[in-house]
């Protein structure tokens, strides 16, 4: 009888914690939330070209938009945005909508900074262009492979 009660206690205790790791698993997504993680560029960030680009990774996310226009978020939930900036001082704010309908927002505020010969600016945006791309796909690349 006593090998009777030990057995059902031990089945009683591994049903509950099956259905405690499964309630985990499943309530994950709820509890957590949506998040957004920036990779490039920083927040604070200057530059004197006026094209970028946004690398970043959407967690738990449905649906993402930087400045309102929807962005393509593939399987991993990686994301990569390219904006014009003004003259001056940018706010760009990326958003993020789970299956819930919760809704995270990061805000990156990044400065154009406009050299005096205008001339300048021509000769060597394109050229910037081109190596900040460059180097921004590698970094990007690198960065998913680590996930």
């Amino acid at each position: 009888m006593e090998g009777r009660k030990i057995i059902q206690w031990w089945l009683g205790g591994l049903g509950v914690a099956i259905v405690v790791v499964y309630s985990y698993f499943v309530l994950d997504d709820y509890v957590r939330g949506p998040r957004i993680v920036i990779e490039s560029p920083l927040n604070g960030y200057s530059t004197t070209t006026p094209a970028i680009v946004i690398i970043g990774r959407g967690i738990h996310t449905n649906n993402l938009s930087i400045n309102g226009a929807q962005t393509p978020v593939d399987l991993n939930g990686n994301f990569r945005g390219q904006l014009i900036l003004a003259p001056g001082y940018n706010i760009i704010k990326i958003t993020a909508k789970d299956n819930y309908e919760r809704t995270v927002e990061k805000t990156l505020e990044i400065v154009l900074v406009r050299p005096k010969n205008d001339a300048e600016v021509v000769a060597t945006t394109t050229a910037k262009v081109e190596e900040f791309i460059e180097t921004t796909e590698t970094q990007a690349t690198t960065t998913i492979n680590q996930f």
